[in-house]
């Protein structure tokens, strides 16, 4: 068990919507590709990318043989301006549905010459032969080393019988992006609260309280959030109210804390920096990020916090080319 320990912290952030809320990329780079698979009435592929794991979409598979595949063009033709390195798949069936799935990249949009990145399974799944395959229903995250011919991405669904897929594929988000490690734990005194803010308690003239909410915990992903396991019906059990951290980070090296160059278009890209990633790339908190408490701890049910950037973080030097900051991160329900 983790118990939310803290050690060196790393923090997953998404490019797509990095990039589609600069206008870099447009929600057509993102297509559906195989024969006879579609998505279900109801559903969109975009949907799939908007990173709320509660909202599931349906792709249209039952019992086909054939491979689902999404493809992603970043739109960028240098691949130095490419750094992903892992993919999570939030709110999936992937058990239910008898999918294994993998990645290749390629700087054809056909994919006539391509690469398949070998993955490093973090959550859910075993991989061979570049296919990961997730023994539960719930959620999946991969890491990988990024390839020197990556602008196109595809992600490819097959089944793991050979007789078709078991059932309709259903995922809640996909997120693909950088993640980085933080240079350094926390510092000691980090505060953890859980926040009720869909609580609202009102006194009586009588002195008695009642209560209305409007939410006590966070909606179902495919099973509830961070469930991993073989049924497909959602733990009515879960934890409730919003985990908030208010934590502490001193003494960080300037290279650490910024960009070599703050309005640098290769460093803003691939900056390996706090300020380029944590800040820039969720632009201030718009966009959640997933943060894991300890990189060397992976537990998928303990380990992991889907979450949001809640303050401005201000650096004050502290020594010559060191500096101390304070961030809030608030749980995205």
């Amino acid at each position: 068990m983790s118990y939310q320990r803290f050690g060196t912290p790393r923090i997953y952030v998404d490019n797509i919507n990095w990039l589609l809320a600069l206008g870099k990329m447009d929600t057509d780079d993102l297509t559906l590709a195989g024969t006879g698979i579609s998505m279900a009435s109801g559903s969109s592929l975009k949907a799939i990318f908007d990173l709320k794991p509660s909202n599931v979409q349906t792709i249209s598979c039952n019992g086909s043989t054939n491979d689902a595949k999404i493809n992603i063009d970043t739109t960028f033709s240098t691949d130095s301006d490419v750094d992903n390195n892992f993919i999570a798949i939030l709110g999936h069936n992937f058990e239910d549905a008898s999918v294994k799935f993998k990645i290749q990249t390629s700087d054809n949009s056909n994919f006539s010459s391509s690469d398949t990145p070998n993955p490093t399974v973090v959550v859910n799944g075993s991989a061979a032969s570049g296919f990961v395959t997730p023994p539960n229903n719930g959620w999946t995250l991969i890491t990988y080393s990024d390839t020197s011919a990556n602008r196109y991405l595809k992600i490819t669904f097959d089944d793991t019988t050979g007789a078709g897929f078991g059932a309709d594929i259903k995922i809640g988000a996909i997120m693909v992006g950088e993640y980085i490690d933080l240079p350094q734990s926390p510092d000691l005194q980090l505060t953890k609260r859980f926040t009720f803010d869909g609580l609202k308690k009102n006194i009586s003239t009588g002195g008695q309280t009642y209560g209305n909410a409007t939410f006590l915990t966070g909606a179902n992903w495919y099973l509830a959030p961070f469930q991993l396991g073989t049924t497909s019906n959602a733990d009515p059990i879960k934890k409730s109210g919003r985990t908030e951290l208010d934590l502490d980070f001193s003494f960080l090296s300037d290279t650490d804390v910024f960009p070599e160059k703050l309005y640098s278009r290769s460093d803003i890209i691939a900056g390996n920096d706090f300020t380029t990633n944590i800040i820039s790339k969720t632009h201030g908190g718009l966009l959640p990020m997933l943060l894991q408490y300890d990189n060397s701890v992976s537990e998928g049910e303990d380990s992991f916090l889907w979450c949001r950037l809640n303050n401005e973080p201000n650096f004050q030097q502290v020594a010559p080319n060191v500096y101390s900051t304070k961030i809030n991160l608030i749980e995205e329900l």
